[in-house]
């Protein structure tokens, strides 16, 4: 008799106590934007920051890719991955390839069953890019999922795995390497392709409705294929399984796509990069003729892989995927403990949750602690504002008359200051706004335009390949020139902005202000990146055929909006930096006025003091205790937002 798999889902476990953080989070914030609104401090601006940090902690996801060559078994990690909660094989898995097209498995909380959406490989021939194909769901084939009927999921990912037989042109065309497809049997020149170009199925799981996705890719030719899986779905991934064999080892076919899609990858501090040695139970062989140590064997299989990947040991991982799914079909326990899948399991509970919350605590949650903290030093100021009134208004009539003369003269002065300030400010203003101008002349909109024309020019004109290649090159280094004169631009617009700081605090006599900070080298470093990512294509269109002109089209188009997202983010970047680099000194010159207020309203107190003091007493009272209140439910928000490690 079979044990019982007693080990719990350690992933499961995690996403469980992550999605649970970041909904107490999000309750947080909306209590804090209804107090926000109810006392009246609310803002535009303000509530505009606290919205987005909401959408940050209600839609974020974890993103999980399977990358690897055809038959090693990413389909059946996905069942072992997803098997514990249905107790069956999710998607059919056989020899060869199972999978055709690049495969997104997630949970769509809109649809009232599963279902397996196709978007028709054909749709390769347009311009359209597959994200705006995700929009338009008149494309996509529709195909109802019964998850409790085997033959139903069995004729769902036959219509997945379909292929069709067309000419070698029309591949080429289509953008397929036709060295990598299967020749026809029965037509000369004929060659299959997939169906599909892409799948998309949704299906009720735990770890899909807490927000797990998994996109699943079918070999080489399909990573080459869309050029959107590189430069976009696999840099956004959390983490990343390069799934190998454990019965061939690293091959050359995996190395091309370790090196070409892959490698570049694990320099990303968001990305967990794991390569998976899978199949490990084919090692166990009781009939061999000549009986080996299958645990020493492994172990140095593990050794040599995470050398040739360069990888960490504790980032190459061996299971046998389908004695996991198995184990979870029948719960047995001795095969869940063989399959090796809990290390798994923890791996990613570990990096990928603990990363992400990392992620969310050190930009979105740091910003709104920041901004409830300012809500308490205002509590905190007002309360010091009210007791000085207090006191003031228990002073005998001598007292009074004193400090109205003093507080007269300190009046005077503020005043003179805070005209110097406005002044001050005025003149950084002006000189800064120059600056703010010339931002817009190196990285505007037409100079980008003018990039992607040039590019489109250099890759039609001579040969095909030559100038396919060139052109990509040339788009580059335009775009990391451009963003090597913003650099400098921003350079001097910081030593400007650092002299009228200096200016500033030299002047009223404060203590230094620190300058905010603007880095432009990052995103020279994203293009040299995005660059990175590109070479496979770039060496592909070496020798470009004419027929293979619409792929260069897709694929320039691909990289063209990846570009033109990194372009613009710098120049609103830079653009942000110089509104808004003088915006402490302007809180500092407002924190000013706000004091002259308060001291001619204190002046004014004092001028009618006897006539009002019995009734000011006990409104100040009243203010007070309801501060009291306020300050607690800020200290107990304050509290809650506070950071915890989950385990």
């Amino acid at each position: 008799m079979t044990q019982a798999i007693q080990t719990g889902d350690r992933l499961l476990t995690g996403i469980q106590a992550f999605s649970a953080w970041k909904l107490s989070i999000a309750n947080e914030i909306k209590r804090y934007r209804l107090w926000l609104h109810e006392q009246g401090l609310s803002s535009v601006d303000l509530d505009d920051r606290l919205a987005r940090a909401l959408r940050a902690f209600t839609t974020d996801r974890i993103l999980l890719a399977l990358v690897g060559e055809f038959s090693r078994g990413k389909t059946e990690l996905i069942n072992a991955i997803l098997g514990r909660h249905y107790k069956m094989r999710l998607f059919p898995t056989r020899i060869g390839r199972t999978t055709m097209c690049p495969t997104e498995v997630f949970y769509d909380p809109q649809a009232a069953a599963p279902y397996i959406k196709l978007l028709p490989i054909q749709t390769r021939s347009s311009a359209t890019p597959l994200s705006s194909y995700r929009r338009q769901l008149e494309h996509w084939a529709h195909l109802d999922l019964d998850l409790s009927s085997t033959q139903s999921i069995q004729r769902a990912f036959e219509e997945v795995a379909k292929t069709r037989e067309v000419t070698t042109q029309v591949a080429e065309s289509l953008g397929f390497e036709v060295q990598f497809l299967e020749s026809s049997s029965k037509k000369a020149g004929y060659v299959h392709i997939p169906a599909w170009r892409h799948a998309l199925i949704n299906i009720d799981h735990p770890l899909l409705r807490m927000g797990l996705s998994i996109i699943d890719t079918p070999g080489l030719n399909a990573i080459g294929l869309e050029p959107e899986l590189t430069l976009s779905f696999l840099p956004e991934a959390h983490a990343l399984l390069f799934v190998l064999s454990a019965d061939c080892g690293v091959t050359a076919s995996d190395f091309s796509i370790w090196n070409n899609h892959v490698r570049d990858l694990a320099t990303r501090s968001n990305t967990a990069l794991y390569a998976i040695i899978n199949k490990i139970d084919l090692l166990d062989d009781d009939d061999a003729l000549y009986p080996v140590d299958v645990q020493e064997s492994l172990a140095r299989l593990v050794r040599f892989s995470a050398h040739q990947l360069h990888l960490p040991l504790e980032n190459v991982l061996p299971l046998s995927a389908r004695q996991g799914a198995r184990a979870f079909v029948h719960n047995d326990n001795s095969l869940y403990e063989a399959s090796r899948m809990a290390t798994l399991e923890a791996a990613l509970a570990s990096s990928v949750i603990t990363s992400r919350q990392q992620a969310l605590k050190n930009v979105t949650l740091k910003e709104v602690i920041e901004i409830v903290d300012m809500s308490q030093k205002t509590l905190a100021e007002k309360r010091v504002s009210l007791q000085q009134e207090y006191d003031l208004f228990n002073r005998n009539e001598k007292d009074v008359e004193v400090e109205l003369v003093g507080l007269t003269r300190l009046v005077r002065k503020e005043q003179e200051k805070h005209n110097q300030r406005l002044t001050l400010l005025q003149e950084g203003k002006v000189v800064l706004e120059q600056h703010l101008g010339r931002v817009s002349e190196l990285v505007g909109d037409e100079k980008l335009e003018w990039h992607f024309s040039r590019a489109r020019e250099s890759a039609s004109s001579g040969s095909m390949g030559f100038g396919s290649a060139a052109a990509i090159s040339i788009f580059f280094q335009g775009l990391k020139l451009d963003l090597r004169r913003l650099r400098d631009e921003m350079d001097a617009a910081e030593q400007t902005a650092n002299k009228i700081y200096q200016r500033y605090t030299q002047a009223m006599g404060q203590m230094e202000i620190k300058l905010p900070f603007v880095d432009i080298e990052q995103y020279i470093n994203e293009f040299t990146e995005l660059e990175k990512q590109a070479a496979p294509y770039k060496n592909r269109f070496g020798s470009l055929l004419a027929n293979q002109e619409k792929v260069f089209d897709h694929f320039f188009d691909t990289l063209a909006r990846e570009a033109k997202v990194i372009y613009e983010k710098s120049r609103e970047d830079a653009a942000r930096w110089c509104k808004q680099v003088l915006v402490p000194l302007m809180q500092q010159t407002l924190e000013g006025k706000k004091r002259i207020d308060e001291q001619l309203k204190r002046l004014e107190h004092l001028q009618m003091i006897d006539a009002t003091r019995d009734h000011r007493l006990v409104e100040i009272s009243n203010q007070l205790e309801e501060l009291t209140h306020q300050e607690s439910f800020l200290l107990e928000v304050s509290f809650c937002l506070q950071p915890v490690e989950l385990t």
